[in-house]
């Protein structure tokens, strides 16, 4: 079986990211203790996603300087994250007999989320960031690589999230963003 080189990149960058986090990921911002699809409350499986979205975001913009190809990959697996996020929120109430006007009310909130839970997390691990201060960057450092490698160890869900998403662009249902 051959791998896409893009799969083989992030491989190699997961390999990295493990190297140098807790493998247990006890101090990750997210909990790495089943997979996130096995997250039955949908609110709580969207906050995972909102999690890794903020930490891909935070992680892209500390490795833009010194590599700005993962840098710009990381970003892309942040873009994948936010529409976990409104997936997971969408996912258990889609049934193929929804009213449309019900399944738009569904959608706005969910793409509402998709939003508004990355950045609230966004600024919380920022504040935790600040709290730790410059002396202990490390101890920041190992706990958003430890998310990231969390995050990166449920990229097949996110992946299959997104087939779902471009499922219901391809029905009709939704309509993709112009930006």
């Amino acid at each position: 079986m051959r791998m896409s080189k893009a799969t083989t990149r992030v491989i190699s960058f997961s390999v990295l990211l493990l190297a140098i986090s807790n493998p247990a990921f006890a101090d990750a911002y997210v909990d790495a203790s089943l997979p996130f699809l096995e997250i039955s409350d949908s609110n709580q499986q969207a906050e995972a996603w909102a999690v890794c979205a903020a930490s891909y975001d935070i992680m892209s913009t500390i490795m833009e300087p010194q590599a700005p190809a993962r840098a710009e990959q990381l970003s892309g697996l942040g873009d994948g994250a936010e529409l976990a996020v409104a997936m997971a929120l969408v996912i258990n109430d889609l049934d193929p007999d929804i009213p449309l006007e019900r399944f738009k009310a569904l959608w706005a909130k969910a793409a509402a989320a998709m939003t508004e839970l990355p950045q609230a997390q966004l600024t919380s691990i920022l504040a935790d960031a600040e709290k730790l201060g410059s002396e202990q960057s490390q101890e920041f450092g190992r706990k958003i690589n430890a998310t990231v490698v969390a995050c990166i160890s449920n990229l097949e869900a996110q992946r299959m999230y997104i087939a779902s998403w471009r499922e219901l662009v391809n029905s009709g249902l939704l309509k993709p963003s112009a930006d």
